[in-house]
């Protein structure tokens, strides 16, 4: 997909296109390959390392009584070192484990983000087209209005009153489309920002749209496992497990440690000096740390407060994940009850302006309540095309919260555009 030229999408578009573009996600999945070093990088210093050398040195010998004698030596050495017991190391090859998790929920939290955020611009756009449309409806149910209303007034039956106040309300009506024009153009800028992509056009959602029932349908159940289960807290959860894990490292500073070493040195000798040598050496050696002025304490003081922090945040995120899903519980049940509200409210206001129209022909009613009746009905379009859109996107973040927004979500929703 290239950027030159504008074209139409689907949501799956969209969204695929903000998941390839996105540079958050981009960071999180280099940043995942980079964490996925620690497991190995652990388990190295848990194994033996190996070394080999090779020297030339030259020697100088001057004894009492004998001539000065130089010689040139070369040797090679190849030493072993065998960590035994050794916690500091140990703590380090536990916690990499945890460091590498934490990159995986990093990855998936970034990509469930992006898909978020390309939900709600693709949906933001849909509104701005909407708004287009109700308020070019608007403009057009008052200027046929103002047209009866010039006739009447040319037979004497309308007064100037009536004209310049559906005058007045065309100018408002004017207003609104200039500000819809406006915020499309800013939300296409957005949706652009996101995919690097420029649409001309986005399949729409159909008038009847039926929200699906929410389960299970039960806000405890939904809070409870975003508190569980949400990527915010799986973070928090991991931190808190490396923090741990930071007091251990800090701890096996004051425990002995214990290697196990061995070397092989041959060595030549110049000519009719000295016979070659070889010299092979093995050591247990325990190292016992004594006093370090108090570096270590200090150490354990500031990983153990780390902990504390980290267990605190775990404590927040959870509460706030807790939260989150029941208000986005709420809002979805809200918004779906609005909307059957306001789709039926729509059909009586449709039903009103006709009978208000007819009204005014015979004379029951005046123009003051055409333009109301107007007025209404596209008010109710209004408040409806936003109450689509908001109870979807409190489906789809009630999803993530409880860490289950996936791209067979998008999927699903893109199913039922047109």
């Amino acid at each position: 997909m290239t950027s030159i030229g504008a074209h139409a999408a689907d949501l799956v578009t969209v969204v695929q296109q903000s998941l390839g573009y996105d540079a958050d996600l981009a960071q999180a999945r280099a940043a995942y390959e980079a964490a996925k070093e620690a497991v190995p990088q652990a388990r190295a210093g848990l194994l033996p390392q190996v070394s080999g050398g090779w020297g030339r040195s030259y020697n100088s010998i001057a004894t009492q009584g004998f001539p000065r004698t130089s010689y040139w030596q070369n040797g090679w050495t190849v030493s072993l070192t065998q960590p035994l017991f050794d916690w500091t190391k140990l703590s380090a090859y536990r916690q990499a484990d945890f460091v590498e998790a934490r990159g995986a929920v990093d990855v998936d939290l970034a990509q469930q983000s992006v898909l978020l955020r390309g939900v709600r611009a693709y949906f933001d756009e849909l509104a701005a087209e909407d708004e287009i449309r109700r308020a070019a409806g608007y403009a057009a149910a008052v200027d046929a209005h103002m047209q009866i209303l010039q006739r009447n007034r040319a037979a004497g039956e309308a007064t100037i009153v009536d004209l310049r106040e559906a005058m007045t309300t065309r100018e408002q009506v004017a207003l609104q489309q200039t500000d819809a024009q406006s915020a499309l153009q800013a939300k296409r800028r957005a949706l652009e920002q996101m995919t690097g992509v420029p649409f001309d056009a986005l399949a729409g959602l159909p008038d009847a749209l039926a929200l699906p029932r929410l389960v299970p349908e039960d806000s405890d159940a939904w809070a409870t496992q975003a508190k569980e289960t949400g990527y915010a807290v799986q973070q928090r959860k991991l931190d808190w497990e490396i923090a741990k894990l930071d007091v251990s490292k800090a701890e096996g500073a004051h425990y002995p440690t214990v290697y196990a070493t061995g070397s092989y040195t041959p060595a030549g000798a110049a000519s009719g000096y000295a016979r070659p040598t070889t010299t092979a050496t093995g050591m247990l050696s325990i190292s016992i740390p004594l006093f370090a002025g108090g570096a270590m304490q200090s150490k354990v003081r500031e990983t153990q407060a780390l902990q504390d922090k980290a267990r605190d945040a775990l404590a927040a995120a959870a509460r706030a994940a807790y939260a989150s899903a029941r208000d986005n519980y709420a809002r979805y049940q809200q918004g779906r009850a609005r909307v059957e509200m306001l789709t039926h409210l729509l059909v009586s206001c449709r039903e009103t302006l006709a009978a208000t129209r007819v009204g005014y022909k015979v004379g029951t009613r005046t123009s003051t309540d055409v333009l109301r009746a107007i007025d209404m009905l596209y008010a109710t379009q209004r408040d409806l095309s936003a109450a689509r859109y908001d109870a979807l996107v409190a489906l789809i973040q009630l999803k993530a919260d409880a860490s289950m927004l996936s791209l067979s979500d998008v999927v699903q929703i893109n199913a039922v555009l047109h």
